[in-house]
């Protein structure tokens, strides 16, 4: 069985709420029929200092960027249920994690008691993760919603606000 790759089109980019999304169609010929596949990527960073992002957290390794160049964080996170998430300290631009179980408000934390000790943390629903850079800059990400393909949701997808401060 012969399999030949014939690209078609070029590469189509869209910007959506800061998400750039690339889409490639590629025709497969397999025994005389021709099959169309279609190859979605998406970046997947939220540049802004404060803010919300949702993203499928089995796609890009499961990481997800906030903020930009020396105020950014490669966040790095793997499934454990639909009701909590783990958050590791993997990503170069990391230097170490803590977390801070039962969080109201992101904007309002006045005293921060948090442990950097562990290159992981399990995070439930409304509990943060503080993630300190190695620039020395700070951001909390605070999980608002956890979906989990294995726990009968159709997708993986985690849901957070965050701040970034110094």
């Amino acid at each position: 069985m012969e399999i030949v790759y014939q690209i078609i089109t070029g590469l189509f980019i869209t910007i959506v709420g800061g998400i750039i999304v690339g889409i490639a169609l590629d025709k497969i010929k397999i025994n005389r029929r021709t099959i169309t596949i279609s190859m979605t990527s998406k970046i997947y960073v939220s540049p802004y200092d404060s803010g919300g992002f949702v993203f499928d957290y089995s796609n890009n390794n499961g990481t997800y960027i906030i903020g930009l160049q020396e105020r950014g964080f490669t966040t790095k996170w793997s499934k454990a249920s639909d009701t909590s998430i783990h958050a590791c300290s993997d990503s170069t631009d990391i230097d170490s994690i803590a977390l801070i179980k039962n969080v109201n408000d992101i904007n309002n934390l006045d005293y921060i008691d948090a442990d950097f000790s562990s290159r992981c943390r399990t995070a439930q629903i409304g509990d943060a993760i503080i993630w300190k850079n190695i620039n020395g800059d700070y951001a909390v990400t605070k999980i608002i919603s956890i979906k989990d393909d294995s726990r009968g949701d159709t997708r993986d997808e985690l849901e957070c606000q965050y701040v970034i401060f110094k």
